[in-house]
């Protein structure tokens, strides 16, 4: 099963505007209100310390959890910041400051129980606009993967050097994954019904102006990486355990493992034609294991860290059935897209009977396995497979002694008084062979 996750910052309004006598801010030559910038966030249907999969695949799950989201505001067309313009005060010029430059910005709480409500800022800081020039809103969520802790965004140009600013053709950020973080990525754009709001003026967008026809920036959050998760169910009643009392004790899912490159570089911004997904995030170097791990049951979080998997018990429940019952494990595995196919690994354990007289004892067990798809298709970023294993685990090893009875070979009558060339052999009477059971 394929799904596409994306998220979106959604048109929030504006200040109520001042007369045009106020003036709150600008160059000195215009004579208009400041219009805050109010970030809106919407969730679409989707479907460490890293916090797993942000939303769902359901409208009950798809809620945002406070995750964090890094916010841009550049100067349109180019990767140059877009800085507020302060207005001179009893003849003191007062330095221009930043808007956002990879500003920390929160979603709704879980607390809010919504897809769809503003975003604030980390620090309870209101941004406005400047009174003139258009800009280009950028978001991201690396979650923990960013090297180093707090994302460290380079401008860089073309070929990868690092630049200054106004000779940049990208921002970006370098990253490194364990499997649980969501890496997503997006920049605003105006809808068709907010083009006609301003006055099909395509390009007054997003501004003070955009801001006082009700047009605020719309982010969408792109899902960067391949998702994968996890369901499991035994191949056979003696896997599950069965008969209960037995010999051999149901199967334990400890681990699953799965493959991928790790180490990539995240494009937060870029100048020119739209990027594909795969054009945002590239991997380098060699792939390595990518463990498996679960929500924290005691926490009701879904941005809180995810915690090691614990053990997951096959069963089955149905006499009639011809394989075990199916049982979800783990959050999921969000792993490097673009490759036909991925290791898996599956660690178990089982307790089993080694002496008659004797305790069961645990026996670590691994399966190992491919995830691929038919012919060459590539995984894609922004979807989830789910994946179902079929487990194995240890049979009763019987072994049976059949005895063969001894067959008649005939006699032979040998007399010392008589040449031994000369001695008698009695050909045997041919016998019907027992069956030898398998």
């Amino acid at each position: 099963m394929k799904k596409m996750f994306f998220f979106a910052l959604a048109a929030a309004g504006m200040l109520t505007a001042c007369s045009n006598d106020d003036t709150l801010g600008g160059n000195g030559d215009q004579n208009v209100s400041e219009q805050q910038i109010r970030l809106g966030v919407a969730s679409s249907k989707v479907q460490t310390r890293g916090t797993g999969t942000v939303g769902g695949m359901t409208d009950a799950e798809n809620k945002w959890a406070g995750q964090t989201l890094w916010v841009y505001m550049l100067q349109k067309g180019s990767m140059d910041l877009a800085y507020y313009k302060a207005p001179a005060v009893g003849g003191v010029v007062t330095p221009d400051a930043k808007v956002f430059d990879n500003k920390e910005f929160k979603a709704p709480n879980a607390a809010d129980n919504t897809n769809s409500g503003l975003a604030t800022t980390a620090d309870n800081t209101i941004a406005y606009y400047p009174v003139s020039g258009n800009y280009d809103f950028w978001g991201y969520r690396v979650d923990d993967a960013a090297v180093g802790g707090t994302p460290v965004v380079k401008t860089v140009d073309d070929a990868g050097t690092e630049v200054e600013a106004n000779a940049a053709t990208k921002r970006v950020v370098d990253i490194e994954i364990d499997g649980s973080q969501d890496i997503m990525a997006g920049k605003a754009a105006p809808s068709a019904d907010e083009v006609t709001k301003l006055g099909n003026y395509a390009d007054n967008f997003y501004s003070a102006y955009a801001a006082r026809k009700g047009v605020q920036p719309n982010i969408t959050f792109n899902h960067l990486l391949t998702r994968f998760t996890f369901e499991v169910r035994a191949g056979s009643k003696a896997t599950a355990g069965l008969p209960a009392g037995g010999n051999t004790d149901a199967v334990k899912v400890t681990g699953v493992s799965v493959g991928s490159k790790t180490t990539g570089t995240l494009t937060v911004a870029y100048t020119g034609e739209t990027k594909a997904a795969a054009d945002l995030l590239t991997f380098t170097g060699d792939a390595s294991a990518l463990t498996l791990k679960q929500r924290d049951a005691a926490l009701a979080d879904n941005n809180a860290p995810l915690v090691a998997l614990e053990p997951v018990s096959l069963t089955w429940t149905d006499d009639a059935a011809t394989i075990g019952d199916v049982i979800k494990v783990g959050e999921a595995l969000l792993v490097a897209p673009g490759e036909t196919e991925y290791p898996l690994t599956i660690s178990l354990s089982q307790d089993v009977l080694e002496q008659l007289t004797g305790a069961k004892v645990t026996r670590p067990l691994e399966q190992k396995a491919t995830i691929k798809m038919d012919g060459t298709k590539k995984f894609e970023p922004g979807k989830s497979y789910k994946v179902t294993i079929t487990v194995y685990g240890l049979e009763g090893i019987e072994v049976t002694a059949t005895l063969v009875p001894w067959a008649d070979g005939g006699s032979i009558d040998i007399d010392d008084d008589r040449n031994p060339n000369e001695g008698e052999y009695t050909e045997p009477t041919p016998a019907t062979p027992e069956p030898i059971e398998p």
